[in-house]
């Protein structure tokens, strides 16, 4: 009980720091009963409710203050456990594994912008949309089941990055109940970190204080044959803890290829994983690293 005790007022000086002065203060509680409760909620350590206060207060129109407000609310939120608690709602037994996927790729003289939702399922999917709130339709699209029941459905080239807010995904599958959710995302990071050095390294900087409840950053390098349009990696290797910033030596043939590296940042909302990526490519020489 005394741990419990330390833990929340622990996260209320924590909340204070983070989101508390005086001028702040006074503008989160002027007359936003939706801001009020679900910060209250969540202090309380009732994470499920007070994201559903947070999905209710983004559907009414916040301004610029009370967007930013909702974003260090939902990242105060998943310090908790990551994103797990909140929320409770599970999966459909059909539908084993879902995961939203923000991705930037940046090759050598273009940045392009990518949304994929991927999974595993038991049913025949017929039909996935992402909405953001109110109506605007990002995917409308019917997946390819794969071996295994993996599928993956996806919005490229994007005019601009998926910004914050509320959002709702539909999964309709054949002989199954519709399941349909709200997805609340945060703000994009600004700054790309993960860029090239030279043509043979790269540099990660180093981001401020990680989210402990979270998993470390992952680095995902990825090599293709050029001419293989099917584009199924020749090697693969995904690292976390020490990330490395150059290929390693590995054993393919002399030749041109296109190298892939991709940073990934993940959380939870309950079952979903969301995945924010960062990704660089270009033509490499190898050997000539």
């Amino acid at each position: 009980m005394i741990m419990k005790k330390l833990s929340i007022t622990s996260s209320v000086l924590l909340l204070h720091s983070v989101l508390y002065t005086p001028s702040v203060l006074a503008k989160w509680f002027n007359g936003q009963d939706l801001y009020t409760t679900s910060h209250q909620r969540i202090l309380e350590g009732n994470t499920s409710a007070g994201f559903d206060s947070i999905i209710q207060a983004w559907q009414q129109a916040p301004n610029t203050e009370q967007q930013a407000n909702l974003n260090e609310l939902l990242e105060f939120a998943i310090t908790e456990d990551c994103g797990h608690s909140l929320e409770q709602k599970a999966l459909p037994s059909w539908l084993s594994k879902l995961s939203i996927q923000r991705e930037v790729i940046q090759n050598l003289n273009q940045v392009m912008l990518k949304l994929s939702i991927v999974g595993l399922t038991r049913s025949k999917i017929s039909e996935i949309t992402f909405t953001k709130w109110p109506e605007d339709n990002i995917i409308v699209s019917t997946p390819s089941i794969q071996e295994g029941g993996y599928f993956s459905v996806e919005a490229r080239r994007m005019e601009k990055p998926l910004s914050s807010g509320v959002y709702k995904i539909t999964v309709k599958a054949n002989g199954e109940k519709d399941w349909i959710s709200w997805v609340v995302l945060s703000e994009p990071a600004l700054k790309q970190s993960l860029g090239w050095r030279d043509s043979k390294n790269w540099r990660i900087e180093q981001e401020g204080l990680p989210n402990p409840a979270c998993p470390s950053r992952i680095l995902s390098i990825n090599l293709y044959d050029l001419n293989d349009t099917t584009w199924t990696p020749l090697w693969t290797e995904e690292v976390d803890g020490k990330l490395p910033t150059t290929l390693p030596k590995i054993d393919v043939p002399d030749g041109r290829y296109w190298l892939s590296v991709g940073l990934i940042k993940s959380r939870w909302q309950g079952e979903i994983s969301i995945l924010d990526i960062q990704r660089i490519t270009r033509p490499v020489d190898y050997p000539s690293f």
